[in-house]
């Protein structure tokens, strides 16, 4: 028996405005639909799912046996999850911060791989939300970004397609895609750069396999305490966690030094399941916790914020604002701290 599923019955009602009255598109026209920059709302977030229908049911071209087929096999729940998710990035506001301030735990990640950068900001909105406030504000000119080091600069606010691309806040707001979009370069540099890049701050870096789990706990427990930015990194190489992806980062959002357990926050995410594929902790929301020995075996690399130690232009700036009395903040050239 056939069955409709949401995600196919959209795509049934919107075909034949896509398709000009024929009954195929081909994977070629299809991507020229969805490059189209004339699209936007549903049949964008729609279109950019529904380009890899096909190869769900082993075809190249979208046409009616190939959503029969897809049906049949009652639909695809990554296909069907991505759609849902697409529409939810549609209704971010296009405001800042609606909710009064930034929440880490509604940020994540779009279509590029830029877990560096977006693990930084779900850290930093944990760790120190009030610095995202200051990096991104609303002005009588528009939104104002003030990136450590550099002049401030009006931005605009993201567009459907960039919800859709970017990282995303959802209902929290436009800021976290607004950061991906305007520093979606730094997204896959190392951890230390895109962390001095946001707070203009250096990062101490530790590999597991030379850190002792004593060491490890020490450190973790002082970056709680100092509201640091912590990221940990998984390699190509690391040991193989069924929910986990290798060359990831994720943020460290908490310790618990009674209990030696480190929380984290996959940005895609994810997490670790049992062998039913069912969350270990039994709440699949991308937050989980382990154990210090665990976190130690099954990551690589770990970089602590270094919040006492500004990079040069953190230091500059404030020489130059200890000797400027009375001078206004925050705007021309002056490198702008976080």
């Amino acid at each position: 028996m056939i069955n409709q599923t949401p995600f196919s019955q959209a795509i049934r009602q919107r075909f034949s405005h896509w398709s000009q009255g024929r009954s195929s598109l081909s994977a070629s026209e299809l991507e020229k639909l969805c490059s189209d920059p004339s699209l936007k709302g549903e049949d964008l977030a729609l279109l950019m799912v529904a380009k890899d229908l096909p190869q769900q049911v082993g075809g190249h071209d979208l046409n009616a046996a190939a959503l029969d087929k897809y049906e049949a096999q009652n639909g695809s729940r990554q296909l069907e999850a991505r759609y849902h998710d697409n529409l939810e990035r549609l209704k971010t506001p296009r405001e800042l911060f609606p909710q009064g301030g930034p929440d880490f735990e509604a940020v994540r990640q779009g279509q590029e791989p830029n877990c560096v950068l977006t693990t930084t900001c779900i850290s930093l909105a944990q760790q120190r939300p009030e610095a995202l406030t200051q990096l991104l504000c609303e002005t009588d000119q528009g939104v104002v970004l003030r990136l450590p080091g550099e002049k401030e600069r009006c931005v605009a606010m993201p567009t459907d397609r960039e919800l859709l691309q970017h990282s995303c806040a959802y209902g929290n707001g436009a800021w976290m895609t607004i950061l991906s979009r305007e520093l979606g370069s730094i997204g896959a540099l190392k951890p230390a750069k895109a962390v001095n890049k946001v707070t203009g701050h250096k990062v101490d870096q530790d590999w597991m396999m030379t850190t002792s789990e004593h060491a490890l706990r020490k450190k973790l427990e002082g970056a709680m305490e100092k509201h640091q930015v912590v990221i940990a990194g998984r390699g190509g190489m690391d040991a193989q966690v069924t929910g986990l992806t290798r060359n990831h980062s994720f943020a460290v959002i908490g310790y618990d030094a009674n209990f030696a357990r480190v929380r984290l926050l996959d940005p895609e995410g994810n997490e670790p399941v049992d062998s039913s594929g069912k969350a270990r902790d039994g709440d699949y929301d991308g937050q989980f916790s382990v154990s210090v020995s665990e976190f130690k075996s099954w990551f690589s690399s770990i970089h602590y914020e270094e919040t006492d130690k500004p990079s040069f232009w953190g230091s500059l700036f404030d020489k130059l604002k200890d000797s400027m009395v009375g001078a206004p903040g925050g705007g021309g050239g002056v490198p702008v701290s976080s």
